[in-house]
């Protein structure tokens, strides 16, 4: 079983988590996570990568108690110090978004189309405001900060642009508008999943570097999802490889690439490097 040491500095720590679909027929649980265990620091971008079926999609919506219809059958998931597993559906809506946010593949299937995204920026916004604050604005747009936040990511006349609908904008903007909104609460955890799988790879490189300088300003904990290990080289400090619902190896990026040294491991590093051999596997 692969484990991962908690420490005082670490923002989330998941140990032994196993997860399951019940079979209503049977009575019985098929697990899809096994005995996973990884902790992330603040400040720190974690890559959490594997192929389709691994158990990525998962893992990144059991933190946020979202994991149904799958259900947790046992280990723990600590949020700075608070066990997750045990919270109620209402305490967890409390957590989503002021302690953990996340942001998913597709931006169109997460955004209302019948809403500008004006509307739908204040209401994320309203939503996580402190008591009085919007007493103390007066008529002073609640997106002024949003704005600038939009512009410092490449979103030129961002007020003009926020009185558009979804369907206006392309699917690059639409993933930096979802970014942003997830930071808008400043959470302490963001999980990324797969946010850069259906962009061109210059419209991925850039939302890279948007999630880069967001966490700098943020100081955020990142776990980055990708099936692509190429991407955690260009953002991730430390990354985990998952197969088939377990944890094979967990090392710093470079020394990931340089010196994997789960057979796995390899084959995702070959495969990213053009390596044929995969291919007689």
């Amino acid at each position: 079983m692969h484990n991962t040491r908690s420490s005082d500095d670490h923002i989330l720590v998941v140990q032994d988590l196993v997860v399951g679909f019940p079979n209503k027929a049977t009575g019985s649980m098929k697990e899809v996570l096994h005995g996973v265990s990884l902790s992330l620091k603040q400040g720190e971008v974690l890559g959490l990568v594997g192929e389709s079926g691994s158990g990525k999609s998962v893992f990144s919506r059991s933190p946020l108690r979202l994991e149904s219809p799958a259900e947790i059958i046992s280990g723990s998931i600590l949020l700075d110090g608070q066990e997750l597993t045990t919270k109620s559906r209402r305490e967890m809506r409390a957590f989503r978004g002021e302690k953990i946010a996340m942001v998913m593949q597709d931006p169109r299937s997460a955004m209302d189309p019948v809403f500008t995204l004006g509307n739908q920026l204040r209401e994320v916004v309203s939503m996580h405001k402190a008591p009085g604050e919007e007493k103390k604005r007066g008529k002073a747009d609640p997106l002024r900060g949003t704005y600038e936040l939009l512009k410092s990511v490449g979103l030129a006349s961002p007020e003009e642009r926020c009185r558009q609908y979804p369907n206006e904008w392309s699917r690059g903007m639409l993933q930096r508008a979802l970014v942003v909104m997830a930071f808008c609460s400043s959470p302490k955890v963001l999980i990324l999943d797969e946010v850069t799988s259906a962009l061109d790879p210059t419209v991925s490189l850039q939302i890279l570097d948007m999630i880069v300088q967001l966490k700098e300003e943020h100081d955020a904990g990142i776990i980055l999802i990708t099936h692509d290990l190429s991407v955690t080289l260009e953002v991730c400090d430390r990354v985990t490889v998952l197969q088939k619902g377990s944890i094979v190896e967990t090392g710093a990026v470079r020394e990931i690439f340089d010196h994997p040294v789960d057979p796995y491991t390899s084959l995702l590093v070959s495969g990213m490097n053009g390596d044929d051999s995969r291919k007689d596997q």
